[in-house]
């Protein structure tokens, strides 16, 4: 701008003197009357002045760093144009209108008068004046990372911001260095080695040994150190850039561990890992890595769990193998001595299931309620009736000793809960299925028994005991273990033990599936207390309507990919019971070459005016269908996994809130959800 000032000074200066001796001369010849030679010629200058003047700051070239400002601000721009800081000044619409030699080193073509910061980098300028963390907007030229600070001025030529890049290249470099040295804990057991040494020693030894070089190898394939400190247990360190390998991996050790085999059955090793992904002490990370440790056992192990400190989500690897009941016995005498006192010391006892519940849960609601009821608590079961469980629901309400306890949904208050009330939470362990989830905010105490695999590492409430066991076959299983602890033989009546055995036919389909001797340690008490196989099965009877609804659901069947059968509903025809997909799911794995079925359907009942669709999924036990629903918002067993979806919900395999569902949307994520599952 102060250059174009000069420019014109000097053209108006010349276009005079030029003026003034074409006027002498022509005026000398006398070749014109001298009043309108006077008149033409001078308007001629005054046109070819302002015309010279127009162009001159139309076109005229943009300052550059060797022009100089005014004296009054001279001194300030030439310490900016000298400054070893890269700075430059752009209008309000970003374009660069001013650097200064170190500015223009940094770049590596010739800047022009159309170049912005946005072709430059990728960098809008308001994204600059819009930082207000104090740390300026990151921005990349080359090789070099800059942080860039924005000063905005007004003047009489508009908007202007002074920009300052300052050089991050070297302290982006320290920080990627010190993020891929963070020291990462993790601990490592042999799934099941307490069970393996006992009376096994010798074979034990041989295969641990073989497991020991195998992590030793592992260790030393990432430049890590891993010791063992107990039988079977291992701690191991290693440095961050290592585990982001892993991941993309998703850590072969554990399908490697597989291939050493144990004993006779030569039944293969599996490991759990518990990683701690985090800053702090090395005592805050063991503690978190233990912690991570815990909720792999309680999930099945054959797997890795990373919890970080950033609020993110728990990570899952692996979980493929199946969970051998046989392994692992249920210390249900431990559970009732836990749970006594609690029950005793409570005003009030509340016993909640999941939403739209089924045999099990209503089974073993109604076994923890008989419990309560025997030491003389105010007991409130806290299970909607539904098509699933009506003749059950029906008969308990008959029954003196229940008619009175189950919760009335009709009303929407709290005036069952006191200060000391206690809150059972059986047959499930993820808060966004509970029957009824508010009460947890309104007790004092929580005891959850469940024998799915747990949902979550933590729970948005405190609890009491967490008995979540997934090696037992349901959880009618777990309370009648603990009713042949607490009550003496003969307390049952026929009615009692035929819905717990029904609640375990149910998730067993018929004692067919995930039972381990505990099972039919159960089954066999129940028969003792009067429990009959085909009192029990009578439950499970179906109507006309459900009979076809099943019928035209079965002959939809497709195989998506080998081993895997899908059956499809129409939206147009919702199921008329809940339980339609699970025997579709049921009769579907007996077919040859079907190693995994899932049957999707559209319920019968909206949730605010949007459809509903559940997923209903069944395993030989080669596949983890667990693992796949969990990835659609639901979960489960190794082989017995349900999902319901819904419109808004978010779901691991579809970035951001769903949109409104259909059949065919709903079928495309199902499939999604199982490509991303690797095989066994």
């Amino acid at each position: 701008m102060i250059k174009k000032a000069k420019l014109v000074i000097v053209y108006c200066v010349i276009c005079t003197v030029l003026f003034i001796a074409v006027f002498t001369l022509v005026s000398y010849t006398g070749k014109l009357p001298q009043i309108w030679f006077a008149v033409l010629f001078t308007a001629l200058y005054c046109i070819l002045t302002a015309a010279g003047a127009f162009m001159i700051f139309k076109f005229g070239q943009a300052s550059s760093p060797s022009e100089l400002p005014p004296k009054s601000v001279r001194s300030v721009t030439h310490l900016l144009a000298v400054m070893k800081t890269p700075v430059a000044v752009t209008d309000g619409a970003g374009k660069i209108v001013w650097y200064n030699n170190a500015f223009a080193a940094i770049t590596e073509e010739d800047l022009h008068k159309d170049t912005d910061t946005e072709q430059l980098c990728g960098l809008k300028i308001k994204d600059v004046l819009n930082t207000d963390d104090g740390r300026g907007a990151a921005a990349k030229v080359g090789d070099k990372n800059f942080r860039v600070f924005g000063y905005p001025q007004s003047n009489s030529n508009g908007r202007t911001v002074t920009t300052l890049w300052f050089d991050t290249t070297d302290e982006e470099a320290y920080k990627t260095r010190l993020e891929n040295e963070r020291l990462i804990v993790a601990y490592v057991i042999i799934d099941m080695a307490d069970n393996f040494l006992s009376g096994m020693q010798d074979q034990y030894a041989e295969a641990a040994a073989s497991v020991t070089k195998l992590l030793k190898a592992w260790a030393e394939s990432c430049n890590g150190h891993i010791r063992e400190y107990g039988a079977g247990k291992y701690i191991m360190m290693f440095y961050a850039d290592q585990l982001s390998a892993m991941k993309r991996a998703s850590f072969p050790i554990l399908s490697e561990v597989k291939k050493i085999t144990f004993g006779d059955d030569a039944v293969p090793m599996t490991l759990s890992v518990g990683i701690a992904d985090c800053s702090g002490t090395v005592l805050d990370k063991c503690a978190l890595a233990s912690s991570a440790m815990s909720f792999a056992l309680q999930r099945g192990g054959d797997q890795v769990v990373i919890k970080n400190d950033r609020g993110a989500k728990d990570e899952f690897y692996g979980g493929l193998a199946k969970h051998d009941p046989q392994l692992t016995g249920l210390n249900a005498r431990r559970l009732v001595l836990q749970a006594t006192p609690l029950i005793k010391k409570a005003g009030s006892v509340l016993i909640m299931g999941h939403k739209n519940a089924d045999f099990d849960c209503l089974a073993s609601c109604m076994g923890i309620a008989k419990i309560c009821l025997s030491l003389g608590k105010k007991t409130t079961v806290v299970v909607k009736d539904n098509k699933n469980i009506a003749r059950p629901y029906a008969m308990l309400k008959e029954m003196p000793d229940y008619k009175d306890i189950f919760y009335d949904f009709d009303r929407d208050d709290f005036d069952m809960i006191e200060h000391d009330s206690l809150l059972f939470i059986m047959d499930v362990n993820n808060p966004a299925i509970f029957e009824y989830p508010e009460m947890t905010n309104h007790v004092s105490s929580i005891i959850i028994i469940d024998h799915h695999r747990m949902f979550s590492s933590s729970f948005p409430f405190e609890t009491k005991i967490q008995y979540i066991e997934p090696s037992a076959s349901s959880a009618s299983e777990v309370v009648a273990q603990m009713l042949e602890q607490f009550f003496p033989s003969g307390v049952l009546t026929a009615d009692e033990a035929n819905l717990l055995l029904a609640g375990i036919q149910l998730d067993t389909n018929s004692f067919t599936r995930d039972c381990g001797a505990g099972t039919y340690a159960a089954a066999q008490y129940l028969r003792r207390e009067g429990a009959d196989a085909a009192e029990a099965s009578s439950f499970f009877s179906l109507d006309k309507k459900a009979f076809m609804f099943e019928l035209k659901l079965q002959s939809s069947m497709k195989m998506y990919k080998d081993g895997y059968a899908v059956c499809v509903g129409d939206d147009a025809a919702p199921a008329p019971d809940p339980a339609s997909a699970a025997r579709v799911a049921e009769t579907m794995l007996k077919l040859d070459g079907v190693s995994a079925s899932f049957a999707v359907c559209r319920m019968n009942t909206d949730l605010n005016g949007e459809p509903v669709y559940s997923i209903s999924a069944r395993s030989d036990g080669s596949i983890n269908v667990q693992v796949i629903l969990e990835r659609l918002g639901g979960g489960g067993h190794h082989s017995n996994a349900g999902a319901q979806i819904t419109t808004g919900k978010t779901v691991q395999v579809y970035d951001g809130p769903l949109p409104r569902l259909d059949m065919e949307t709903v079928v495309k994520l199902l499939e999604k959800a199982i490509d991303t599952v690797p095989a066994a």
